[in-house]
């Protein structure tokens, strides 16, 4: 039976080529975090996560806590920073009871951004008797205008929360606000603040981890990498930025379906919903089983085009939520042949960040919307 879903195939080359590139462009002692959230950009935690060990990475993070357990369950043994803050109050003062033994296990870090969570914190530690301190990152904000304490007041609290008993300071981090456009006059001043502020106490704790980069600022300010770089949109080999391309890199996926029925159409017929697409010839249509529900946008609607080999197969109609229509009139497409979607080439008009240009958007956000019926899989080399 042909299967009506689409494969993400996944290159653990690709993955482990874009963690080499970076790392020989680091200083060697910069430590590599993949940044992992929300289902690794939408190419799958369980099969992206295992891989990362073996590839260089020593840390990992994610958004959520909810997500922290289900990557602390694929056991890939590394230490892993939840970046969305720790915000606990007196009506709510206690992490919930499912994710306390995850935190107690010693391989969660979680993140602080005000002093009446870090004290929450701590006694809900206590309460539970745990083993050791918790090690825990303060963010701080530079100028996004997000998450993070004030410039002002880090010192504060940098205060108190080596006053709690329960948890421990291990790094001190921040978020650019251009992170995506080097030589942008904010970063240097954000990091240059960033620093200051931060400086003393990495003096007087050497260990103490500082980070303030993502992919961008990796590759385009490597000098600058601190203790340790996010690697995010890069390490799926899609772009911060189309205007700073990084050419070291390459996309680890892509996303092929197939031809699950093919329909003879007359002159004059419509095709899809609302026949935004007419015959203007006799023509060969064929039904592929992803639509935007996949994640395939519908704003591609007769406006590109799939491959079947090196053969350009026109989109046509409107994406529906489960299938996308092309036309076959020109081509030797059959029923059961595999067409590319979303190429992993990363010059192709269908790449990941190409056709997000089309739509107007980021290939983060197309990356992201990538749809749980999708089959992942994993392959040593993308063919």
């Amino acid at each position: 039976m042909i299967a009506q879903n689409g494969i993400l195939e996944i290159s653990a080359d690709r993955l482990c080529g874009n963690v080499r590139a970076f790392r020989s462009h680091l200083p060697g002692q910069v430590l590599l975090g993949a940044t992992v959230k929300a289902n690794a950009y939408g190419h799958g935690l369980h099969n992206v996560v295992p891989l990362l060990p073996a590839a260089g990475i020593s840390w990992l993070c994610v958004y959520s806590l909810e997500e922290a357990i289900a990557v602390a369950a694929l056991n890939a043994n590394l230490p892993i920073l939840v970046l969305a803050p720790v915000v606990l109050t007196p009506e709510s003062s206690d992490l919930p009871q499912h994710v306390m033994s995850v935190v107690a296990s010693g391989r969660v870090r979680l993140t602080i951004t005000d002093a009446q969570s870090a004290s929450y914190l701590s006694s809900s530690l206590l309460g539970m008797g745990c083993a050791g301190p918790l090690a825990v990152h303060i963010q701080v904000d530079t100028g996004l205008t997000r998450q993070g304490v004030s410039l002002q007041e880090l010192a504060t609290l940098i205060q108190h929360v080596r006053a709690l008993s329960a948890i421990r300071l291990e790094g001190i981090f921040m978020h650019f606000s251009h992170g995506d456009q080097p030589g942008h006059t904010a970063n240097a001043m954000q990091l240059n603040e960033f620093i200051r502020a931060a400086s003393g106490e990495k003096k007087n704790d050497p260990q103490l981890i500082l980070h303030a980069h993502n992919s961008g600022g990796a590759w385009h300010d490597g000098v600058n990498a601190l203790d340790m770089v996010r690697l995010g949109i890069g390490l799926y080999g899609l772009q911060p930025s189309l205007a700073a391309p990084v050419a070291a890199i390459a996309p680890i996926a892509r996303l092929i379906a197939p031809i699950t029925a093919v329909h003879s159409c007359a002159i004059g017929t419509g095709v899809g919903y609302g026949h935004t697409f007419i015959t203007a010839r006799i023509s060969r249509v064929g039904v592929v089983p992803v639509g935007y529900a996949d994640g395939y946008p519908r704003e591609l609607s007769n406006r590109s085009f799939l491959l079947l080999g090196d053969k350009k197969l026109p989109v046509v109609g409107r994406v529906s939520m489960d299938q996308t229509l092309v036309d076959l009139t020109d081509s030797d497409g059959q029923v059961g042949d595999l067409v590319t979607m979303i190429s992993d080439d990363p010059l192709s008009p269908i790449s990941m960040d190409h056709l997000a240009e089309k739509c107007n958007t980021i290939g983060y956000e197309l990356a992201t919307r990538l749809g749980p019926r999708l089959e992942r899989r994993v392959v040593d080399v993308l063919r």
